[in-house]
């Protein structure tokens, strides 16, 4: 089955139907899942259109009418959102199929992943329901869709704000994570879809719809297993030349292998296998949920460097050198500047207790905003560096005073967004975290900044590793260029 246009309905549903309200249902500000808490998600997220409960025994739910079956319901449904028990589910399919409702987010679980005959058993039956019926089941055992300019969505306290960012996610628990902390990261999404064991539909028809999706600009993927290997890595590499995708592809080794079964009864597949489709799709491999929020911010807000030498600005002997064996691990180069950069920089930087060779050590200049510009546009200007990951230490700026934090954040701020030289700028905020103002400080700046376009990362690790990340692919993007033109 594909994913085609006319599941645009889907995104954007005006009429759905929640299977499986309780009678007893009520709104409130609680985390659970499933029922009324899906009536209460799609609440907060203003959703406009019209909700309609199915409890056979209820005639009235949170103030909505209540209706015995989706075939009672008296307009044509877009949606139907079921979780009812895993027993119950083939009778609400048949009754789907009646009044035509084709559109069916199956949270319901219980299915092949709990390893019992007869629930193997009963996930074919409803394989074959939703055959028969030309049914479009996203699941079963999953969270479904989070849609924020439809209003649609399955969790508590979703973002309201839209983005460029889509999500295409086996596990529910990673979609609950993502959409809930890729603010902090400065991202937000067009759409995210939790798919579970994939009985219809699968990545590779979610990925179908998002190729051409005008409102998805990057795609972020968590996959355990998938059916069709072939398509996936001709999308994928088709894809990624216009649309960056970031995958995190999980089960790779034994223990991981046999954790995928039990979750979503998938093969996970081998990690050789896995290995030959990075490489020939140019997609970017990530390993956790927090890599792949550093990489959905860097793809948003950082200019593609033109090549792979970094510059880094640190406060400390031992940091400097820490911070070439990480850039250099992570595929960076790390050049010395110029001799003719050095001179410029040793005219205002003293040789004691300070280094300019690459990485710099020279934090104090952090405390003055004329010797921080100065030393900024020397190194990129250098002909040697393609990029810079500049590392204010908190206190050194504190302690000139919260004028100076101001000035130092925002000049930084603006250089990182955009500065003549053209050079990729990242910032890395350190601090020991000793006393209460340095955690809320630096908090609140990998916060407040990456929604304003300044990538911010905790560590010098994630900033290399995701620059690096950066930089291959658009070294791939460029060589697949050259060699089509």
């Amino acid at each position: 089955m594909t994913w085609n246009p006319e599941m645009e309905v889907v995104f954007h549903p005006r009429v759905v139907a929640m299977v499986g309200v309780s009678a007893q249902a009520t709104r409130n500000s609680g985390r659970g899942f499933g029922g009324g808490n899906f009536i209460n998600s799609f609440e907060q997220l203003n959703f406009t259109g019209r909700i309609h409960p199915v409890n056979p025994k209820a005639t009235e739910i949170m103030g909505r009418k209540a209706y015995p079956r989706v075939s009672d319901i008296p307009e044509p449904v877009d949606l139907v959102v079921v979780s009812v028990p895993a027993q119950a589910l083939p009778d609400v399919l048949e009754d789907c199929i009646i009044a035509n409702a084709r559109n069916i987010h199956v949270f319901t679980a219980g299915f092949e992943e709990t390893g019992l005959p007869e629930r193997i058993e009963l996930g074919h039956r409803v394989r074959e329901i939703a055959v028969r019926g030309d049914l479009r089941i996203i699941g079963p055992n999953c969270m479904g869709l989070y849609v924020p300019a439809s209003g649609v969505g399955t969790f508590d306290g979703l973002p309201k704000e839209s983005g460029p960012v889509a999500f295409v996610t086996q596990s529910g628990g990673h979609s609950n994570w993502f959409t809930h902390n890729g603010p902090n990261y400065g991202v937000y999404f067009s759409k995210s879809i939790s798919f579970g064991n994939a009985y219809v539909l699968d990545s590779t028809d979610y990925l179908e719809y998002l190729a051409d999706d005008p409102e998805t600009r990057i795609i972020c993927m968590y996959l355990e297993g998938v059916k069709d290997g072939r398509k996936l890595l001709r999308q994928v590499k088709e894809i990624n030349r216009t649309k960056p995708v970031i995958l995190w592809k999980a089960g790779l080794t034994q223990a991981g292998s046999r954790a995928v079964a039990s979750h979503t009864a998938s093969l996970a597949g081998e990690e050789a296998i896995w290995r030959g489709f990075f490489a020939q799709t140019g997609a970017v491999a990530v390993s956790s949920l927090e890599e792949m929020a550093e990489a959905a911010m860097t793809f948003q807000c950082v200019k593609p460097p033109e090549g792979n030498r970094v510059a880094v600005m640190v406060l400390g002997g031992g940091t400097s050198v820490a911070a070439a064996d990480i850039c250099s691990r992570e595929g960076l180069e790390v050049p010395h500047l110029t001799d003719e950069t050095q001179a410029e920089l040793r005219k205002f930087i003293p040789p004691a207790g300070s280094s300019i060779r690459n990485p710099l050590d020279t934090g104090l200049v952090f405390r003055d905003i004329e010797l921080l510009q100065r030393e900024v546009s020397l190194v990129a200007a250098d002909p040697n560096i393609d990029m810079l990951i500049l590392r204010p230490h908190m206190d050194m700026i504190n302690s000139a005073g919260s004028e100076q934090v101001d000035k130092v954040v925002d000049y930084l701020s603006d250089f990182c967004k955009g500065n003549e030289y053209g050079k990729t700028a990242v910032l890395v905020f350190h601090s020991f975290a000793n006393e209460s103002w340095e955690r809320e400080l630096r908090a609140k700046l990998e916060r407040e900044l990456p929604k304003k376009g300044v990538p911010v990362y905790t560590s010098l690790a994630a900033a290399s590793r995701t620059l690096a990340r950066l930089y291959r692919y658009h070294r791939v993007q460029r060589e697949l260029s050259a060699a089509t033109s």
